[in-house]
């Protein structure tokens, strides 16, 4: 079964780590821009990294031969809750109540990196119960996370020059 989706993993391990390095190199660009604003982009920069580069370690792991799916599902259960995890700290610490942006705005963020994290958590759980359906949670998850990190990484290049 998921030697079908071989090529589609393969594609994505590809693809996020290529975006991941974009980001790494808006923020090295902006780094200073992005520091000048502790409160809203050094969260946002840290989100944009986690949504691109728990896909890359999703892939990996799918793409090691001759695992069982049941193996794999605990691996995408814990690379997922380890994301999920992450890009709640990073979001939480920038948080502030009073800041120019309301609290609506951090919801929405909140909401979109969770939605995005949660894909993965829930196919490590179909694919531990031996449902294949996990993968095609996967795939929406991947397309999720990087949605939400090519607007993060859109803020840190080009809406920090505005």
């Amino acid at each position: 079964m998921i030697g079908d989706w071989e090529t589609f993993f393969a594609a994505q391990a590809g693809a996020s780590a290529a975006l991941a390095g974009l980001v790494f190199v808006a923020l090295s660009i902006n780094l200073r821009q992005i520091l000048a604003h502790p409160e809203l982009l050094p969260g946002r920069a840290g989100e944009a990294v986690i949504m691109m580069v728990q896909p890359v370690f999703v892939a990996l792991v799918v793409l090691i031969p001759n695992q069982s799916m049941r193996t794999l599902g605990f691996e995408m259960l814990i690379l997922g809750g380890i994301a999920f995890a992450l890009v709640n700290v990073v979001l939480w610490r920038a948080f502030e109540p009073s800041r120019e942006r309301g609290t609506r705005e951090f919801v929405q963020r909140v909401s979109l990196a969770e939605l995005a994290l949660l894909p993965t958590i829930i196919a490590g759980a179909l694919l531990i119960d031996g449902s294949v359906t996990g993968l095609d949670w996967q795939a929406f998850g991947v397309l999720m996370c990087l949605a939400v990190g090519i607007t993060d990484a859109w803020v840190l290049l080009v809406e920090i020059l505005r």
